[in-house]
């Protein structure tokens, strides 16, 4: 009988339903093996600083440490393991930010089990996998940027009202909190808006998950 080496791969999300799903998926798979799964940064860490790895999928948006962040200090403990981003969000500004920090692909949680099965042995390949959809145009223009994700770029009084606004202060209570006008405020906010390109307190809310403000 021909012994067939697998591959090790782990899984990193926070929410455990997901995390759950794919782990099972993953293990009806004959050339791959579930060594490891975590719900944290923390997690995946120190499962990397005691098991090899061949690649990680890795949630972007986690709690604390974000994916991005996760995936530089991986690199750093395994640099031969191939790192796949996962998440619900499809910005080209995030998916750069995450190659940037050596993932070697991106898949969306929207995907169907068998794409990200797909995506994983594509990573494994050598390959860097995006998405049916995303423009990898769109992806290069931000490689080839400051590489800075425009929330970095925020003012510090910019920052002072995003870090209100999601925790839902109106614009009369971040002006009375930071001793403003209102249209003072309104500026900022718009400012911030501009700069994010989001379109709801929910999706700050989400960029503030990413770099451990919420």
């Amino acid at each position: 009988m021909r012994f067939v080496m697998k591959a090790q791969v782990a899984v990193v999300d926070d929410h455990p339903l997901f995390r759950q799903g794919l782990v099972v998926t993953l293990r009806g798979e004959a050339d791959l093996e579930v060594v490891g799964e975590a719900g944290s940064a923390a997690e995946a860490l120190e499962l990397a600083n005691h098991v090899a790895l061949d690649v990680v999928v890795v949630d972007l948006l986690m709690p604390k440490i974000s994916g991005i962040s996760l995936t530089s200090q991986l690199f750093e403990i395994q640099p031969r393991c191939r790192v796949l981003g996962l998440s619900v969000i499809n910005e080209p500004g995030l998916i750069a930010d995450m190659l940037r920090a050596h993932a070697c692909g991106f898949a969306l949680k929207t995907q169907p089990p068998t794409e990200i099965i797909d995506a994983i042995r594509q990573v494994l390949g050598g390959l860097c996998y995006l998405p049916p959809g995303v423009s990898r145009d769109a992806i290069d223009m931000e490689l080839a940027g400051t590489g800075l994700h425009p929330f970095l770029r925020l003012t510090r009084r910019e920052r002072e009202v995003f870090e209100l606004v999601i925790r839902g202060f109106s614009n009369d209570e971040v002006a009375i909190r930071l001793s403003i006008t209102r249209r003072t405020a309104e500026t900022h906010r718009q400012r911030i808006t501009n700069k994010l390109s989001t379109h709801s307190v929910a999706q700050m809310q989400r960029i503030a998950a990413l770099h451990g403000v919420w």
